[in-house]
Order: structure tokens, then sequence, then C-alpha cells
């Protein structure tokens, strides 16, 4: 079973070949490596050709002019050749074990559509800051998971090849939430998902996670409209999973909305939070602001929230 390793790259001079270099030390080796520089203005492109020049590796380089990870991953898909696909961004680590152990589970699975991975998410010091494992035999219903941001992370997981024959691909219009949009256009078309519970990627993160660096106000808005969507989805095609608590998670994203777009915050609290507004969110508020709702509403009440927090007395 070939594996392709589809690498998105932009200005990664400091880390490809770190990101290579645990590729190469996979004890699974049947594998092709595609680069996809994606426009790059520093040495990436020539380190890329050093290590291609002494890895035993198969590693194809595309050069394309810049149009986004979304765009590079898709050239990758078009140019691959595995029966499975591993994405891999360049901040990211794979263990030895990482594709050999999906590969054994797929095997093991009758070859599912998407395997997802375990992983750990470390600041670029090595600080550990999220470790998030799944359990095959208690993981719940996908859909739950998939609107609670709990279906793996980019580089966790494994692609099988069909997936992306069946219409399926990375949407080059978005600017963030390219994988959870990805991910919903998937359980869309029912494909078989299994969970990988052993901890074989690392996800370093650089400065902050993407949700809140560059044009966070339109992040946001894009984030919170993606969990509207499968909720639509949900209500017209799987009504039993429509939950209270599914309707937390929606409210805990339409409040950070609202610093970042209050029309459409709040349009969205008057859409889709019920009337009996206590048991939605009173895991995520408490009483107290339960009961400063009652009296002052969504809106005023988000004001007098964020004003306390301001000041550091929240």
């Amino acid at each position: 079973m070939k594996v392709s390793v589809i690498i998105p790259c932009y200005n990664v001079e400091k880390y490809i070949s770190d990101c290579i270099k645990s590729v190469e030390q996979q004890n699974y080796k049947d594998m092709e490596v595609i680069c996809v520089n994606d426009g790059s203005s520093d040495r990436t492109e020539a380190i890329i050709k050093e290590i291609i020049s002494t890895s035993f590796l198969s590693i194809k380089l595309i050069n394309q002019e810049n149009n986004g990870a979304p765009s590079a991953r898709n050239i990758g898909v078009k140019n691959c050749s595995g029966d499975y696909i591993q994405f891999l961004d360049v901040d990211d680590i794979l263990t030895p074990d990482k594709i050999k152990n999906q590969v054994d589970i797929s095997l093991k699975n009758k070859l599912p559509d998407i395997i997802i991975g375990s992983y750990q998410r470390v600041s670029m010091k090595g600080e550990l800051l999220v470790k998030r494992i799944y359990d095959q035999n208690n993981c719940g219903d996908v859909w739950h998971h998939l609107f609670d941001d709990r279906l793996g992370i980019t580089s966790s997981n494994l692609f099988k090849y069909e997936v992306f024959k069946n219409g399926i691909q990375w949407n080059e219009n978005l600017q963030s939430c390219q994988e959870y949009e990805l991910m919903f256009q998937g359980l869309k078309k029912n494909e078989n998902i299994v969970f990988d519970p052993e901890i074989n990627t690392t996800i370093r993160v650089r400065d902050s996670g993407s949700i809140s660096q560059s044009n966070i106000d339109k992040k946001w808005e894009t984030y919170v409209q993606l969990k509207v969507d499968i909720l639509n989805f949900l209500k017209e095609t799987k009504t039993r999973l429509v939950t209270d608590e599914l309707l937390q998670v929606l409210f805990n994203c339409i409040r950070m909305l609202y610093p970042h777009n209050s029309t459409k915050a709040l349009s969205y609290f008057k859409k889709y939070i019920p009337g009996k507004f206590a048991p939605v969110v009173s895991r995520a508020t408490g009483k107290g602001y339960i009961f400063i709702y009652k009296l002052l509403g969504f809106r005023n009440t988000e004001k007098v929230r964020l004003y306390i927090a301001k000041n550091k007395a929240y």
C-alpha cells in the first residue's frame, strides 16, 4: 500500500529539513513525497533540491505561484500515486511509527476513508500545549466530534486517495478552517472514519493558533458560519443529533464572534439559540451570566462581559 506525503511549502526554509527528515525516518517505506513550493521567496526551493539530491526517498518538487496551502494540497493530490495520502504541514513532525501504525489500522478496518489521528500540540520551545487522544471504542458520534473540532488536525490524519476521486477537495476560497470544511464534505458523503489512539504527530505552534493570527475578524466569521452550515445540515438530515450540548458549542462560538462582528453574532443568536436559553448555556457561562441575560438580553450582557474582561475583573 503506497502512501503519498504531500507537503505545501511557503517560505519555510527554517522548517522544511526537519519536516522531511521525519518522513525519511518512517518505519514504513512504501512512500512518495510531493513538495509543492507555493511561490516561496526564501531558500525553500533550493533546500528541497538539496534534500532530493541526497535522500533515498522518492521526492517530487512542484513549483507554483503563491495560491495558498489549499491550492498546494490540491496540486499535490493531482500529482500523487498513493493509495493513501498524508498531508503534512512543515511546522509538524511525525514519529517514526506514524504512517506504519495508520496503514496497519487501515488494513484491520477494511480500508476506511479517513483515519483520525491523535496528536499533541507544542510550542517551538517544546512546551506541551494540548494533547488529544482518541478512543475508537468510545468516540461518540463523529458529527459531534466535527462540530466540536475533535476530528484530528491536518498532519495527524490519513486520507484514502479515493476520497478525492469522489469530488472532495480543499476549498481554495477559504482563508481559514480549510480542513474543518474538508471533513464536513467527507461526512456529508458518508465517508467511513476510524480513530487512531496513538500520538504519533506533533503540531508545532510558531506564535499562536491560526484562528488568532491575521484577519482575525474574517476567520471568526468563517468559523462560525461553518458551524451554522453543519447545524443546518443536521437539522435536515439527522435531527436527533441537534442536542443541547451541540447548541452549547455553537453558543460559545457566537460569544467569541461577538467582539469581531456583533451584528452577525446577534443574528446567529436570535436564529439558532432556542428560547429556553438556560439549559443550553449554563455549562459554558454559569448562573451569573444567565441572570444578567434575563435582565439585559444577549447584546447588553456581552457588552458587560467584555467590559469586565477588559478591566481584568471577569
